[in-house]
C-alpha cells in the first residue's frame, strides 16, 4: 500500500504522545510526532485493521474518554526469521529529536495482541539510542511471550558498551495467548526504578544504574511483532495503574468478578465440619473457574438430558465456577430421530452451543436405542445393543449424521454405547464388534476424533481384557484413545486392585491406550442401585468424590465426577449422586458439600501439576495411609496428598497423627490443606525436618478425607482474618 502515516494526538493531562492508529492521520495532530510505516530488514509494512481491544478507550487519569471511536489497530507482520538478533518486520518510526520523546520520568503503555510468537524479541515501543544499536528504553516481548524491558544508561553519546549498557529486566507477565493485553513500562527518575505491568498488574522490573540517557534516534513501535498494536501512549510522568488507558471507565470495573450464581456460597466458610486443628489458619482456598485453569484430567457428568431426567438450564450456571472443562453428554438417538431418516438436533444443539460459549469441551456418547426400529429398545442402561439389519443400518446413519453435525461444531471426543455388559447377551464379542462399527463411522467423518471405547459397567479385567485383545487381534486399536470403565464401590480406595490389573492388560496389549474412569459417584443420602444400603451423607459423599478423583489422578487415569445434579428418574425416586440437590421437577434445592470439595480439588490439582509415580512417601501411622506425590510443573515445588483410605468414608472428622517423609522434596513455605473445607494451615517449624533433599513432617493430622501439603506460593486463597486484640482488659473480660 502507499506510505502509511500515523500521528500523536493530544488529550487532557497532556501526554507526550498518543498514537491511536485509527487510520485518519489528518485528525491526529502534532505533526512533530507523526510516524511513518516502514519495514526493518524483512517483513511487511503494517496496515490498519478493524480488530481492536475495545470500541471506547478511557483515560484513567481523567475518567474521560480518550478515544470515543476506536475503529482500528495496526496489524504488524513478521516473517519469522530464525536465530537471535534484532527483531525484524513491520514497524512505525517516529522522529526522536523532539524533546517530548525524551522525558526524564516515563510511562509508555499500549494494547497488544500476538498472532504468533517469534524466535526474536518483538518491540512494542522503544526509544532507540546510537541509531538502531541501542535503546534509551525499550518495552518488548521475548520469544517465550513474556514482556521485558531494556535500558542503556551508560554515559557517553557514542558509547555502545560498558556499565549501564543493555540492562534487561524480565517479568512474569505473558501475552502469548492470542488475546488483547494492556502492557506498560514506567521509569522513576528519582529512584531509577523501572516497573513492568501486564493487564494493570505489576509483574517485573528493576533499578537501572543511572538516569535515562537520550539522543535523537527514532521512536519505534511494533518492530518484529506478528500481531496487533493499538493506543500507544507516552507520558512524561510515572502513572499509577489506575491512571493507564483502559477499555472501561472505572478501574474497579476491570477487577475479575466472581459470577453470581443463585445459592452458590462463595464465602470462606462455605463448608464447615467438626475438624479441629491446633495449627494456625492461613486462609481458605479460592475456587478457580474454567476460564482460570486447564483441567484436562477431569470430566463431569451431564448425563440423561436426552431423557429429561435433569435440566441443563437449571444447572448450567454452576459449570464454570466448578472448574472442570470437559463434560459428558448422551446423544439420544430416540430423541433425535423421531421420524425415520429425519434428524432433529435442535434439543442437543442448544446444549452443546451453550456449553461451548461457556468454554466447555463436550464428549458425546452414542447412546441409546431407538423405538422406531426396535419397539422394546432400551432408552437407558440395561438394554441389548441395537441389532438386526435395518436397525444397524439406521444406527450407522444416525451416528454419521451426529458426527458430521457436531464435528463441525468442534466436538472432538466421543464415547461408545453406555454399559453394554449390564445385559449378558451383549457378549464381549458382540460389544467389541459394535464398538468397532461405531468408531469406524465416526473416524470416517472425522479422522482426528478421539474415542473412548467399551464404556464398561465395572472394572472387570476379563470383560475389558477381552475387548482390548479383540481390538488387537483385528488390528483396530488405532480407532480408540481410551478404554472407559465405570467402577462403583463403597470404599473408593478398594477398587484399585482391579484397576491396576486393567492397566497391566492395557500396557501389555495396547500401550497407546489410556484408562478413563468415565462414571462413578457417591450419593448424598441412601439410594437405590449402585452403593445402596449405605447411610450416605453430604460429608461422606464429598470425601468419597475427593478420594476417587485423587486416586485416579495418581494412577494417570482420566477421571469423571458423576454427576452435576441429582437425576429425577420419577416422582418417587430421585438419584442423589449429584453435586447439586434437586427436586422431582429438576429444580435446584441446594448446592451440596461435594460441589465445593470438587472446586477445592481442581483448584489445587490441575494441568499445572504433574504426578511423580516413582516417588515413595514413607508413612509412619497406626493405619495404612494412602499417599501420592506430585509437583508443580513450572516451579518444581512439591505437592503431596494423603488420607486414611482403609474404610468407607464416614461422617466423622477425628484425626490421627502421622509422620510423612517425602524424598526429593522442594518446599519454600509448606502448608497443610484440608480439601473438604479448603482451609489452609501453617505447619509449625519444629515439626518440619529437612536435610536439603528429603523433608519429614512430624505429627501431621490425617483423617478419611484427602489433605495436602504443598507450598503456600502455589495457592490462590482468601487470607484468614486476624483476631482482634483487646487493649482494654475490662472490655475483654466483659466478652
Amino acid at each position: 500500500m502507499a506510505a502509511l502515516a500515523v500521528a500523536a494526538v493530544t488529550a487532557f493531562a497532556e501526554p507526550a504522545g498518543y498514537w491511536q492508529f485509527d487510520g485518519d492521520p489528518s485528525a491526529e495532530g502534532i505533526p512533530a510526532l507523526a510516524g511513518q510505516a516502514a519495514v526493518f530488514e524483512k517483513g511487511k509494512q503494517p496496515v490498519f485493521d478493524s480488530d481492536t481491544p475495545g470500541s471506547n478507550i478511557w483515560n484513567g487519569a481523567t475518567f474521560s474518554i480518550a478515544n470515543a471511536s476506536n475503529r482500528n489497530s495496526l496489524r504488524f507482520t513478521s516473517e519469522g526469521v530464525t536465530g537471535s538478533g534484532s527483531p525484524v518486520g513491520g514497524e512505525i518510526v517516529v522522529a526522536g529529536a523532539d524533546t517530548k520523546t525524551q522525558p526524564a520520568n516515563l510511562t509508555v503503555e499500549a494494547f497488544v495482541k500476538m498472532k504468533q510468537q517469534s524466535p526474536r524479541h518483538a518491540l512494542i515501543a522503544s526509544k532507540r539510542r546510537n541509531g538502531q544499536t541501542g535503546a534509551s528504553w525499550s518495552l518488548s516481548i521475548d520469544p517465550q511471550g513474556h514482556v521485558r524491558a531494556r535500558f542503556d544508561t551508560q554515559p557517553g553519546a557514542d558509547s555502545k558498551s560498558g556499565a549501564g549498557f543493555n540492562q534487561s529486566f524480565g517479568s512474569t507477565g505473558t501475552v502469548a495467548d492470542g488475546a488483547w493485553h494492556h502492557v506498560a513500562l514506567t521509569f522513576d527518575h528519582a529512584t531509577r526504578s523501572a516497573v513492568i505491568y501486564v493487564d494493570y498488574v505489576r509483574c517485573g522490573g528493576g533499578a537501572t544504574s543511572g538516569p535515562l540517557v537520550y539522543d535523537n534516534s527514532a521512536l519505534v513501535f511494533g518492530r518484529g511483532l506478528d500481531g496487533w498494536l493499538d493506543e500507544v501512549r507516552l507520558s512524561a510522568e510515572v502513572l499509577h495503574p489506575e491512571q493507564f488507558l483502559r477499555t472501561c471507565r472505572f478501574f474497579s470495573d476491570m477487577k475479575p468478578r466472581v459470577p453470581t450464581v443463585a445459592m452458590l456460597d462463595q464465602t470462606p466458610t462455605r463448608v464447615q465440619t467438626s475438624l479441629k486443628l491446633d495449627w494456625p489458619k492461613v486462609g481458605t482456598l479460592k475456587p478457580r473457574s474454567v476460564s482460570e485453569i486447564k483441567t484436562s484430567m477431569w470430566s463431569l457428568g451431564c448425563e440423561t438430558l436426552d431423557r429429561d431426567l435433569a435440566d441443563w438450564d437449571v444447572y448450567k450456571s454452576y459449570l464454570d465456577p466448578l472448574g472442570i472443562r470437559h463434560i459428558r453428554l448422551q446423544g439420544g438417538w430416540n430423541r433425535t430421530e423421531k421420524q425415520k431418516g429425519v434428524y432433529d438436533f435442535a434439543w442437543l444443539d442448544r446444549i452443546v452451543d451453550d456449553a461451548h460459549t461457556r468454554g466447555l469441551d463436550v464428549c458425546l456418547e452414542t447412546s441409546y436405542g431407538n423405538r422406531l426400529y426396535e419397539p422394546k429398545a432400551a432408552l437407558g442402561p440395561g438394554g441389548t445393543l441395537p441389532q438386526g439389519e435395518e436397525t444397524l443400518a439406521a444406527w450407522d446413519k444416525w451416528v454419521e449424521a451426529m458426527a458430521r453435525h457436531y464435528s463441525a461444531k468442534g466436538v472432538k471426543e466421543w464415547m461408545m454405547y453406555n454399559e453394554p455388559n449390564l445385559v449378558k447377551s451383549n457378549t464381549i464379542e458382540k460389544t467389541t464388534a459394535f464398538n468397532i462399527r461405531t468408531a469406524q463411522v465416526i473416524k470416517r467423518v472425522d479422522p482426528k476424533a478421539r474415542i473412548g471405547g467399551l464404556v464398561s459397567a465395572g472394572a472387570n479385567p476379563d470383560f475389558i481384557g477381552g475387548f482390548v485383545r479383540g481390538l488387537k487381534e483385528q488390528a483396530k486399536l488405532d480407532l480408540f484413545d481410551w478404554v472407559v470403565y465405570h467402577n462403583y464401590s463403597a470404599n473408593p480406595d478398594a477398587t484399585y486392585g482391579s484397576v491396576d490389573k486393567l492397566w497391566a492388560l492395557v500396557r501389555e496389549h495396547a500401550p497407546k491406550l489410556r484408562l478413563w474412569q468415565g462414571e462413578a459417584g457417591c450419593a448424598s443420602e441412601e439410594v437405590q442401585f449402585a452403593l445402596s444400603g449405605v447411610d450416605w451423607t453430604e460429608l461422606s459423599q464429598a470425601k468419597w468424590n475427593a478420594r476417587r478423583m485423587l486416586g485416579d489422578l495418581a494412577r494417570d487415569i482420566r477421571s469423571s465426577v458423576f454427576t452435576i445434579s441429582d437425576l429425577s428418574y420419577h416422582k418417587d425416586f430421585i438419584s442423589r449422586y449429584g453435586l447439586l440437590k434437586t427436586d422431582s421437577n429438576n429444580t435446584i434445592i441446594k448446592v451440596k458439600t461435594a460441589y465445593y470439595v470438587t472446586q477445592n480439588v481442581v483448584s489445587v490439582f490441575n494441568d499445572a501439576v504433574e504426578r511423580l509415580p516413582n516417588t515413595t512417601i514413607t508413612v509412619e501411622c497406626e493405619k495404612k495411609l494412602t499417599a501420592h506425590a506430585f509437583r508443580d510443573k513450572a516451579s518444581g515445588l512439591s505437592v503431596v496428598t494423603f488420607w486414611d483410605g482403609t474404610a468407607v468414608p464416614s461422617n466423622e472428622c477425628a484425626t490421627l497423627k502421622a509422620q510423612l517423609t517425602v524424598p526429593n522434596a522442594r518446599f519454600k513455605e509448606p502448608v497443610w490443606i484440608d480439601l473438604i473445607t479448603g482451609n489452609i494451615h501453617a505447619i509449625p517449624a519444629n515439626q518440619i525436618v529437612s536435610d536439603g533433599t528429603t523433608c519429614t513432617f512430624k505429627d501431621v493430622p490425617v483423617y478419611d478425607a484427602p489433605a495436602v501439603i504443598t507450598d503456600k506460593s502455589l495457592l490462590k486463597f482468601e487470607p484468614a482474618r486476624l483476631k482482634k486484640k483487646h487493649n482494654n482488659p475490662m472490655a475483654a473480660a466483659a466478652k
